[in-house]
């Protein structure tokens, strides 16, 4: 975007870099009131503008209600004065002395910085986001469409040429032509499906068969697509972040390591400074796939056509609903654990359920579990399903997620929609074609081939949660707005939880059944309470 001289003067006041290079544009935001940063970094998800142009738009709509110009601001006020260079001076003595040279950590945890993150691969992505210390908020793939030129494509396979080069750009090209048919033929079947029915407004109606269509189309993606977003972290946790990123075998994942590092260093000149590749997590890389080898693990066959995701309950505790029970009593007693286990033990299974619902009956539709529900060993599930659910299954960073290397191994999920749209022959062709293409690249550059893994591809990850985010996630994964693939996991869960602890089970509030559309009725009940609250504005 071309910025007027004012407006580059206003944005210099309040985001470290103005005209960022094309890839990995990462800026510090700064300056700005906490409600409105928090407000940029919330919009993420439903824009396609960069957190500039929103800062822009957004001031100049304030401005403009009130009859006002932009210009009429004057100019910026400088950013740092003279007292607070001398204090952050200051600051970075002291810090330098015990955060750094002692080592007292939690002094860096005081230290936060909110970093714009924008135009980096969903692989990068992904990575970065395993990180449970930091908030994140990223753009939606239901609510923006994509371009062609939204692809980051691997120096190291550019560099190898000839047939690799070209079955990475075969993949991308072909995977995104697919993904734009998709999206417009998708949009007109709802639009069949689905008309407008009387009395209904078509803002909502058209976001929903909107978001549907791109539900559908998402798969079709690879993780080598950009994507933006917001990230707000302590200096401490922000450098280990670093030190992953600096670390890894893959040129974009250290790229943006050293991008993140150059700009938070602007607000962080001393808390960052040792952050830099880890020699020991380079050699992991290398020591522990020649260890599956030693071991003789085989790869898994290969299965490239339709398949379906599963999820299996690996462990769980076998006397989860008493220590449960005993758990939520803990902090109300001044007796062993043991001894209240012994307690509950004792009750009839009338007298537990009683407990219970003692416990859960006045809990309402938006209150939290009680705490005493983590009290109890973890739930271990390991499910297979398509990368595209996993984006959002793992922002559930509240337990160990792990995510085997991207692979085509195991097959692709076929939405019911793309079959219903008679999309179901092209989808597979495309799919079929990556998945050779893939397998090619992956025998030389087997992380590089990750960002030509379309979302639509099976993937094994093993999931631990407490019984208390369990319950959470089921709770919330399963709503009919959901995306289907990832509902079905939650309610897998749900199944597999029912059958070995069922005291505990029932009070979760699963929502079972199928969805057609199921988030329409939270898009028109999320447009009246948006009139509502600009009418209260206005009438303010």
């Amino acid at each position: 975007m071309v910025y007027s001289e004012f407006e580059r003067a206003l944005l210099q006041t309040y985001f470290s870099v103005v005209d960022g290079p094309e890839h990995a544009d990462i800026y510090l935001v700064r300056n700005l009131p906490a409600e409105v940063a928090a407000t940029l970094n919330g919009v993420y998800s439903r824009s396609s503008k960069s957190m500039r142009d929103q800062f822009l738009d957004r001031l100049q709509q304030g401005l403009q209600a009130q009859g006002r110009s932009l210009e009429s601001l004057g100019p910026p006020a400088p950013a740092v004065d003279a007292l607070s260079s001398v204090m952050a001076d200051k600051s970075g003595q002291f810090l330098k002395t015990y955060a750094i040279d002692h080592g007292h950590n939690s002094l860096r945890e005081g230290s936060v910085v909110h970093l714009a993150v924008e135009r980096v691969s969903q692989l990068v992505t992904r990575f970065v986001q395993r990180e449970r210390r930091c908030s994140f908020e990223e753009s939606s793939t239901r609510y923006i469409p994509f371009t062609a030129e939204m692809h980051w494509r691997d120096p190291d396979v550019m560099a190898a040429g000839g047939d690799l080069a070209a079955a990475y750009e075969a993949t991308l090209r072909e995977t995104f032509a697919l993904y734009t048919t998709a999206t417009e033929r998708l949009l007109a079947h709802l639009q069949r499906l689905r008309p407008l029915a009387a009395g209904e407004k078509e803002g909502p109606w058209l976001r929903t068969l909107k978001a549907e269509a791109f539900d559908a189309a998402r798969y079709l993606l690879t993780p080598a697509i950009f994507t933006k977003w917001g990230m707000v972290v302590d200096a401490r946790t922000l450098g280990d972040v670093i030190t992953e990123l600096k670390s890894h075998p893959l040129a974009e994942f250290r790229l943006v390591g050293e991008r993140m590092q150059q700009q938070a260093e602007t607000a962080l000149p001393t808390l960052l400074r040792h952050a830099k590749g880890n020699a020991f997590a380079q050699s992991l890389q290398q020591l522990l796939p020649g260890i599956v080898r030693e071991l003789g693990v085989a790869p898994a066959p290969r299965h490239t056509g339709p398949a379906t995701g599963h999820t299996e309950l690996l462990a769980f505790d076998p006397q989860l609903d008493d220590r449960l029970l005993a758990s939520l009593l803990f902090e109300h007693s001044d007796q062993p654990f043991t001894v209240l286990l012994q307690h509950v033990q004792a009750m009839t299974a009338g007298q537990r359920q009683d407990l219970l619902t003692q416990v859960m009956q006045k809990r309402g539709p938006h209150d939290a579990w009680p705490l005493g529900f983590e009290g109890a060993m973890p739930f271990e599930f390991e499910t297979v399903l398509d990368f595209g659910a996993y984006r959002d299954i793992g922002r559930h960073r509240k337990g160990l997620q792990q995510q085997q290397l991207l692979t085509t191994a195991h097959g692709f999920a076929v939405p019911p929609l793309m079959q219903e749209a008679g999309l179901a022959g092209d989808y597979t062709t495309v799919l079929e074609r990556a998945a050779e293409r893939q397998h090619l690249l992956a025998q030389r550059f087997p992380h590089a081939a990750g960002y030509v893994t379309p979302f639509a591809f099976l993937q094994r990850v093993r999931i631990v949660f407490d019984p208390r985010q369990t319950a959470y996630f089921v709770e919330l994964r399963s709503g009919p707005e959901g995306h289907f693939s990832y509902r079905q996991v939650a309610l897998d869960m749900l199944a597999h939880v029912r059958k070995v602890t069922p005291l505990f089970a029932q009070w979760i509030r699963a929502k079972e059944g199928s969805a057609f559309l199921g988030r329409l009725d939270s898009e028109m009940t999320a447009d009246e309470r948006r009139q509502r609250r600009m009418q209260a504005a206005g009438d303010a």
